[in-house]
């Protein structure tokens, strides 16, 4: 698989059927000497892709909640374990 742009690891992130979306994201920003907390800044602000620090994979913008940094989909488990 070539990724060669920011966009093409984007698409491959938020892919649902891509397992290694964390290996993908490290060796980008290997390869491409581009902190891991910088690149994740990017995708962000260019290619509506956004990290959940709970479960690790990537989602667009409508499926991601800033306050929690979680996508949608943790923060409703999380809301259902507390009752």
């Amino acid at each position: 698989m070539d990724i060669d742009t920011l966009e093409d690891l984007a698409k491959e992130l938020k892919n649902d059927e891509n397992e290694n979306v964390i290996e993908l994201f490290e060796e980008y920003a290997k390869v491409h000497k581009i902190s891991e907390d910088k690149l994740e800044q990017i995708l962000s602000k260019e290619h509506d892709c956004f990290k959940c620090e709970s479960c690790h994979k990537f989602y667009c913008y409508d499926e991601y909640s800033f306050f929690d940094e979680k996508c949608i989909y943790c923060c409703d488990t999380d809301d259902e374990e507390e009752f």
